[in-house]
């Protein structure tokens, strides 16, 4: 019976020159994260030499082990994790993050929730993807089968901003197209469109996963609507959703 961890494929892929990256921090109440043995959960080829596994004591470094459980993140904490206690009580953290040019495959994504999971099957407690903007309590990411397959709503985030931005409408935006090298995806909609603006960035996200390449300039033809690329640049009437890295603007034509 063959074992292997089959890697997470881009059949489309299209190599674009950028860097793909990914960061998990999981908080724990100490120094939990055992000597790593990942060969059994991990693809062959993972990148491992592109991994870096960091551990932050508050006590050394209070202002960056509180910048990921305050504010904004904090928000999103209190939303998706069932309670605030043990992130709050945990005294350090781990910083998961693997960076490399635009990969033909997903394994670095499989590289770092297998050490997430280690963390987690040690005893963190919660799981930020720091990219997407999501949370996860520390048992799921413990249980996280290294033969699942891929599931491009478990790597991003598709945000729908509550305010509306007037000349814009509703911004609806994906987070997280970094950890595919490729740019975020913004759109403006009123408030009765924002259902089919997220199904829409759903889609590209996994064409984008998949290894397709969207440009300024280009126009698609999506659910009887035509769509046209342009760079996203925030100024004017254009809100700023404060995205990681590159971002494109669908607009209508």
């Amino acid at each position: 019976m063959d074992l292997r961890v089959e890697p997470w494929r881009r059949p489309a892929h299209r190599p674009t020159g950028g860097e793909a990256a990914v960061m998990l921090v999981a908080f724990a109440p100490g120094e939990v994260l055992p000597a790593l043995e990942l060969a059994a959960v991990i693809p062959p080829d993972a990148p491992v030499d592109a991994l870096a596994v960091r551990l932050h004591r508050h006590e050394d470094n209070p202002e960056w082990v509180d910048g990921f459980r305050s504010g904004p993140l904090r928000n999103l904490a209190a939303r998706e994790l069932p309670d605030l206690r043990p992130l709050d009580e945990a005294t350090c953290c781990y910083s998961i993050q693997v960076r490399l040019p635009d990969p033909a495959d997903l394994t670095h994504l499989q590289l770092a929730w297998a050490v997430a999971r280690a963390a987690a099957r040690a005893g963190a407690v919660a799981v930020l993807d720091a990219f997407a903007h999501d949370w996860s309590p520390g048992a799921p990411i413990a249980a996280l089968d290294p033969h699942r397959p891929f599931s491009v709503m478990r790597e991003i985030s598709v945000v729908a901003e509550s305010e509306e931005s007037p000349g814009f409408g509703h911004p609806v935006h994906t987070r997280g197209m970094v950890k595919f090298g490729r740019p975020d995806l913004v759109m403006g909609v009123p408030e009765e469109q924002i259902g089919d603006a997220a199904s829409i960035l759903n889609q590209l996200a996994s064409m984008l996963a998949e290894g397709h390449v969207l440009a300024a300039g280009q126009q698609l033809r999506v659910d009887g609507d035509t769509l046209k690329v342009v760079h996203y640049r925030p100024g004017g009437d254009i809100p700023d959703v404060q995205l990681i890295g590159d971002g494109l603007l669908l607009t209508s034509t």
